[in-house]
């Protein structure tokens, strides 16, 4: 936000105190195997791990080890799992947080009763004190489905320049669509053997920076049109 607002001076000191935090975060709390407190005996939350991958503190060399984790302990709440979800997006496990979605909100997405999210990861007995059935903070994962499968990101404020980068790991087929203040952003990609189909539509008035993940791809063929930009990507 400093940027944003050209505060270059505010930025500069605010980046300076990360690097510290995350010098000092790496040295007290990291194990070798994953983070914990000296003094904490009970099982290693998901939770502070995600936040330390998405907020940089965690180094990439510490990927393989975390992953580990995640694979054993389960402990967020609908809320919190966005952000073991996206941690797994960002070191490249897309396909055990599909996996690990589809399980965590499988019984909530498939409820023949309700059509709305759950404060917890059920009601009644299975929820927060009872818990309720409509709240909005279970939604996080559409926002992951959004961003990382389909790879919709803004780059400026306002939307004015935008990524588009899809992560669709083992998925073969996704489309999704984004309302920004410039207009509609929109993301669609067909995923086969030796074929990757992807289609963006980018508003007028704005810039999209558009890429796919390298998979040995041979040839890429691009196809252009009014607000409309179309790869055909072959491996």
């Amino acid at each position: 936000m400093a940027d944003v607002l050209q505060k270059s001076g505010d930025a500069n000191e605010y980046r300076q105190l990360m690097g510290k935090v995350k010098v000092g975060f790496n040295q007290n709390f990291w194990t070798g195997k994953e983070y914990r407190h000296p003094d904490y005996k009970g099982k290693t939350d998901d939770r502070s791990l995600a936040l330390a991958v998405v907020a940089g503190i965690a180094g990439s060399d510490k990927y393989p080890a975390l992953f580990e984790v995640f694979k054993n302990e389960e402990h967020a709440s609908p809320y919190m799992e966005k952000y073991v979800l996206e941690a797994l997006f960002q070191m490249g496990y897309g396909d055990y947080a599909i996996q690990r979605m589809k399980k965590e909100f499988g019984d909530m997405v498939n409820n023949p009763e309700y059509t709305t999210m759950f404060e917890g990861w059920g009601i009644k007995e299975k929820g927060f004190g009872g818990g309720t059935t409509n709240h909005a903070w279970s939604g996080g994962a559409l926002t992951i489905l959004s961003q990382y499968l389909c790879g919709i990101a803004p780059i400026d404020s306002g939307n004015s320049k935008f990524e588009n980068m899809p992560h669709p790991a083992s998925v073969e087929q996704a489309t999704a669509t984004m309302l920004s203040v410039k207009g509609e952003i929109k993301s669609a990609f067909i995923n086969r053997t030796n074929k990757f189909d992807f289609s963006v539509s980018v508003p007028q008035g704005t810039t999209a920076v558009i890429g796919v993940a390298d998979a040995g791809f041979s040839s890429i063929k691009v196809q252009g049109g009014r607000g409309m930009a179309k790869r055909k990507i072959y491996r």
